[in-house]
């Protein structure tokens, strides 16, 4: 096997984006304890829905699938270090690539929709670079590898309709699902910035069928950090 079939494998891409989930970790506590990206919020208020119970099965969980993981990769001999510094790379490379594509996708919707109003910036740098992590990991694995799956399984299992259909659908869908979830947080609904969103979540979408979920991650994460930085300077 080679880089494209390993950065693919579920076990590597857990492994690979665990660096990053621990650096938000410690920056959000240290910098902004308060502060958490909307999917992550809404994951841990339905974690905290089953109490304390809830919360312990969700480590042991996530610990079992840690050491599976990595019972995995060792078996199979796999070489998870190398494989992850370039998936890291090829996730920051799309991460600069998204915006430019999305924005000339954006660019002729917008048209098409006779809009004009420009995308305009956010709060602290600080809090967004910190942000930025937290969206790269949470919002890929609530709408991407949670939303999209869901949908592409009761396709298959309760649609008969060919499976790139389905395929389609779902990248859509959740494309449309990650726009709208910004401005039921709370940010006033501007018809450019959903546009540019659903367009940037239909590029992210395929690029998670084709790429994984630790590619999508670091494209996510790096797209939003190098944002933030251009708008700041």
């Amino acid at each position: 096997m080679g880089y494209l079939a390993w950065s693919q494998d579920p076990a590597l891409g857990l492994f690979a984006v665990l660096p990053l989930w621990l650096i938000y970790e410690g920056l959000r506590l240290w910098l902004a304890p308060h502060d958490r990206n909307g999917a992550e919020a809404l994951l841990l208020q339905e974690i905290d829905r089953l109490g304390w119970h809830g919360l312990l099965a969700l480590r042991v969980s996530f610990a079992v699938l840690l050491f599976l993981a990595a019972r995995s990769l060792v078996r199979r001999d796999v070489p998870w270090l190398r494989v992850a510094a370039v998936l890291a790379l090829e996730g920051t490379v799309y991460g600069l690539l998204l915006g430019p594509i999305a924005a000339a996708m954006t660019s002729s919707a917008v048209r098409m929709l006779d809009l004009g109003a420009p995308l305009v910036g956010g709060g602290p740098l600080v809090r967004d670079l910190v942000g930025s992590l937290g969206a790269g990991i949470f919002e890929e694995l609530v709408f991407r590898l949670g939303l999209m799956s869901v949908l592409v399984w009761i396709g298959v299992r309760f649609l008969s309709v060919p499976k790139w259909v389905i395929g389609s659908l779902a990248v859509i869908g959740s494309a449309l699902v990650f726009s709208w979830f910004h401005h039921l947080c709370g940010e006033p609904f501007d018809q450019t910035r959903f546009v540019f969103r659903t367009m940037a979540g239909i590029l992210l979408g395929l690029l998670m069928w084709q790429r994984g979920y630790g590619v999508c991650v670091y494209t996510h994460t790096f797209y939003d950090v190098h944002y933030y930085l251009t708008q700041s300077a």
